[in-house]
């Protein structure tokens, strides 16, 4: 078994040395952490006291800020309510109350919050006030101190009031004031003649201060020098009493201290605070920051907790300690951020409203006209930027035009009087010219008196003045423009009694003499027109309202006048029966009804003359693409009359191959180098049958500046003309093909006929020629639309168709209605006249009692046309001809070869029998290609 040994002496060493060293490291452990913790704690109570005191001073610094420029604008608003009254004694405004109160208002309306004013005579004697304001005119001064700090010697050209419940409203409120100059009353012994004074709200003060608190637990108050509060941001619902004379702060205000920090526990109930002041610059007043006592030791508890939580962990572990020191060192410094945010906060909230004020055009310079402060609203209304401005020479910037006197003499009269206001003359950066109301303001050093700088704010009058140039330019153009027309203005009294023109009388033809009276113009009254106007008069003295009639006047020559009456009526007053007042003008119109009658009747005839030619209207608008149509045009293209009219219903009904046509004709019309006449012919086609029809169009484009704008024209159906134009050309087309072809005909005759002398030659020609002519002569007749079988045959053979003598000769003609077609009635005619020529020459008609009998049928089915040519009673002798003469080709070539028929014939005794078929199907069907080209073309 082993043991282990130390030496003796080493051991022991190293024992008490451990236990020194854990002695050491355990009172370590318990001192460290108190001793860090006591010093933690003076650090952080003098942080706490270190950080309340700059943001106390920041809360009062902020505050004065504030404070001065809103009182400053209230003392600026007295000083333009001072100018308002310059003048005027105490009795006058008295008088003129009543006229002088708006434009008071106006000038309190101005200010940022809104207040009230009041001005009062050397006694306190009230003598104009705004509505809001406490005291009525004529009631006596609320605040003696008031007036008597006023009164005396050396009092400062702002006053500030106490805080007092308004007996109006029963709110609580403190007045700004100054001393009225420049009075219509006679110079007062002591210099004092009474002052203006500007109501304000504590509560609306401290809304404002409110915005610039720390920490909701601080206070800010507004403390008149003398130890009595103006406003405080919790408010108050009665005066409070002045703060007691021992106290830190009347030392601090009776030494004029720009600031200060005390502690003192006068301010806040007994409370002892931390209190930051803050001189107002111009005026006697501090603003205060006040934080408690108990509030910073509050946020100095709030800082130790950290440090608590810190220490007794430490008695643990160092380690943990150091942790705990730097946790509680990062919750400091964010507590810092947060009171920088919420400082930077307040301070952008103060720029905000500093900017608003900046938005005036104000202008501060130094006593010789150079700028120290040029406002936003300089900026914005001269154009000129603050570097450009501060530095300068004011009247040199602007090249400012004086009044008389210049400026030197303006000068001397602000040093006399401490204020200037009037109009001048002056340019901005552009080079344009303005007129200013300007208002000049004396500073002067509250201490010294001395004055030191110009405060000047101006209003662009410049619109106000164009606007007064034009409604006199508009008030002379509407005397001239009266006087041009005729018209006649007049009131007409709730009494009868009519204020007019001196033309009112000769237009009624009245005498001049004597009075104008409703009566002795209704004299002149047309009877049939009196109970229109009776009416009229009723109805205006019920309801009033304007009113706009005509009627008709008789003039002492007998003859007739129409009046127009225009105007404006008053409805009566309760128990009357007649217009409170009826103004308005009168105008002789009988030209224009004379001219409106003729209009109408030019009218009636236009469209009388427009129906019996059967002409539409259109217009059509280019810049608005409004089409607008009459009936008729409508009916054209078959638009109903309820439906809207556009392009696109004409362009749907136009023709497609007249299209190009038409764009063609526009595309001319709308040339500005030429006539701007448009004309066209197209075809439209329209309605559920799609019947098409040709319309002929003719109109006008009218031009502005080079540009078509409007074309307007009438259109007119010549659809009968066009088919007419077709049927003359189809028949102009056939009778050139038929005088060609008789022409043929005639040359063949000529060439082939044969006889044995210059006589019988002759004969024959004309024979066969008039045989043509006759022929032409029946197609004429029917406009080349086919010759009547019966027609034809006749003209042939009229001469034995009569029956004069029963011996002679004579020819029958039997069958039902047929019609040849036109280009198959020339051949028929030319082989008929052979027939009737052989039959005179060797037949049956070449003896007396011989007979002639012509039959004829058709097949319906087939179109199949049968002719049989019968003679009877000629030479018994029957034989068939030796030879073929002229006539029997003639025959053969028009009936077999030209009109595709068949010939059969026998010579019997007593005459020739022939039988002729002709296909009429093939004839019609050759002629319909030349019809079908005709109509076509």
């Amino acid at each position: 078994m082993f043991r282990s040994t130390l030496p003796g002496s080493g051991g022991e060493n190293g024992f008490r040395a451990s236990a020194w060293l854990f002695a050491c490291l355990l009172a370590a452990a318990i001192g460290l952490p108190a001793v860090l913790l006591g010093a933690g704690g003076w650090l952080a109570w003098q942080g706490t006291w270190r950080e309340a005191r700059n943001e106390v001073a920041r809360e009062a610094d902020a505050g004065a800020d504030y404070a001065s420029r809103l009182l400053l604008n209230y003392g600026i608003a007295a000083s333009r309510l001072d100018d308002l009254l310059q003048g005027l004694g105490d009795a006058e405004i008295m008088a003129q109350a009543e006229s002088l109160r708006p434009a008071a208002r106006a000038v309190t309306t101005e200010l940022p919050q809104f207040g009230h004013a009041a001005v009062f005579d050397r006694q306190g004697t009230v003598l104009l006030a705004t509505n809001g304001h406490p005291l009525p005119p004529g009631g006596t001064g609320f605040d003696d101190g008031f007036l008597a700090a006023m009164r005396a010697s050396g009092a400062p050209p702002l006053h500030l009031g106490e805080v007092f419940t308004s007996p109006l409203d029963g709110k609580l409120i403190f007045t700004v004031g100054r001393q009225r100059t420049r009075t219509g009353n006679p110079p007062p012994a002591d210099g004092f003649d009474g002052l203006v004074k500007l109501a304000v709200e504590p509560e609306v003060v401290a809304e404002g201060l409110r915005r610039l608190r720390a920490t909701p637990n601080d206070l800010i108050s507004l403390l008149r020098s003398d130890g009595r509060t103006l406003a405080r941001t919790d408010g108050f619902s009665s005066p409070l009493p002045p703060l007691p004379t021992r106290t830190p702060f009347h030392a601090v205000a009776a030494a004029g201290a720009e600031r200060a920090l005390i502690a003192d526990d006068a301010m806040l109930d007994r409370k002892p605070a931390l209190i930051g002041l803050r001189r107002l610059d111009g005026f006697p007043a501090y603003a205060a920051a006040i934080r408690t006592r108990a509030a910073i030791i509050a946020a100095w508890r709030e800082a130790m907790l950290p440090q608590l939580a810190i220490a007794l962990p430490a008695m643990l572990a160092l380690l943990g300690l150091a942790a705990l020191v730097w946790r509680g060192q990062r919750r400091l410094i964010a507590a810092h951020d947060r009171l920088e945010t919420r400082v930077a906060e307040r301070t952008a909230a103060l720029a905000e409203v500093s900017e608003a004020l900046d938005l005036t055009p104000c202008v501060i310079t130094d006593l010789d006209g150079r700028i120290l402060h040029w406002s936003e609203g300089c900026v914005r209304l001269y154009g000129y930027g603050r570097e450009e401005a501060v530095g300068r020479m004011v009247a040199a910037l602007l090249r400012t035009e004086f009044q008389a006197g210049g400026r030197e003499g303006l000068l001397a009269n602000l040093l006399r009087q401490g204020q200037w206001q009037g109009e001048v003359r002056q340019y901005r950066r552009d080079g344009s010219l303005i007129v200013t109301s300007t208002q000049w303001t004396l500073r002067r050093d509250p201490r010294t008196g001395a004055p030191h700088s110009i405060v000047s704010t101006r209003a662009d009058l410049s619109a106000l003045h164009q606007a007064e140039h034009a409604l006199r330019r508009s008030e002379a153009r509407l005397q001239r423009a009266q006087e041009a027309s005729g018209a006649v203005a007049f009131e007409l009294a709730e009494d009868g009694s009519v204020l007019a023109d001196a033309a009112m009388p000769g237009l009624f033809g009245l005498a001049p003499t004597g009075p104008l009276t409703l009566a002795r113009l209704a004299s002149r009254l047309h009877p049939e027109d009196c109970r229109l106007l009776a009416g009229t008069y009723r109805g205006l003295a019920r309801h009033g309202g304007a009113f706009n009639l005509e009627f008709r006047i008789r003039q002492p020559d007998g003859s007739v006048r129409w009046m127009l009456a225009r105007g404006e009526a008053q409805p009566r007053q309760p128990g009357r029966f007649a217009p409170r007042l009826a103004a308005g003008i009168v105008l002789d119109v009988t030209e224009r009804r004379h001219a409106e009658a003729a209009l109408v009747a030019s009218g009636e005839r236009l469209r009388l003359a427009q129906e019996a030619a059967g002409f539409g209207i259109y217009d059509h608008d280019f810049r608005s693409g409004a089409v607008t149509w009459d009936s008729r045009m409508r009916a054209f293209w078959n638009v109903p009359g309820e439906e809207p009219v556009t392009s696109r219903h004409f362009l749907a009904g136009l023709h497609p191959d007249d299209r190009p046509l038409r764009r063609d004709a526009i595309r001319r019309a709308k040339d500005p180098q030429g006539t701007g006449t448009y004309q066209a012919e197209f075809r439209v086609v329209a309605g559920p049958a799609r019947d098409e029809r040709w319309i002929f169009t003719i109109g006008q484009v009218h031009f502005e500046r080079d540009r078509p704008v409007r074309l307007t024209g009438l259109a007119l159906d010549i659809t009968e003309r066009k088919r007419s134009e077709q049927r003359n050309e189809l028949l102009m087309r056939e009778v050139d093909h038929r005088a060609k072809n008789a022409l043929a005909v005639v040359q063949a005759a000529l060439r082939l006929s044969r006889a044995e002398t210059p006589a019988e030659l002759v004969r024959i020609i004309e024979g066969r020629v008039s045989a043509l002519a006759r022929a032409q002569t029946i197609l004429a007749r029917r406009r080349w639309e086919g010759a009547e079988l019966h027609a034809l045959l006749e003209g042939e053979l009229a001469a034995f168709l009569t029956g004069i003598r029963l011996d002679a000769p004579r020819a029958e003609l039997h069958g039902p209605p047929v019609t040849i077609a036109a280009h198959a009635a020339q051949p028929l005619s030319m082989a008929v006249h052979e027939l009737a020529t052989n039959a005179m020459k060797y037949g049956a008609l070449s003896r007396r009692g011989g007979l002639l009998q012509v039959s004829w049928r058709l097949d319906p089915s087939q179109r199949v046309l049968t002719l049989l040519w019968r003679e009877r009673g000629g030479p018994e002798e029957a034989a068939n001809p030796v030879r073929r003469g002229f006539g029997s080709r003639v025959i053969e070539q028009t009936l077999e070869m030209q009109l595709g028929g068949r010939v059969t014939r026998r010579w019997l005794p007593g005459g020739l029998l022939c039988e002729i078929a002709i296909p009429l199907a093939r004839q019609e069907a050759a002629g319909a290609p030349a019809e079908e080209k005709a109509v076509a073309a």
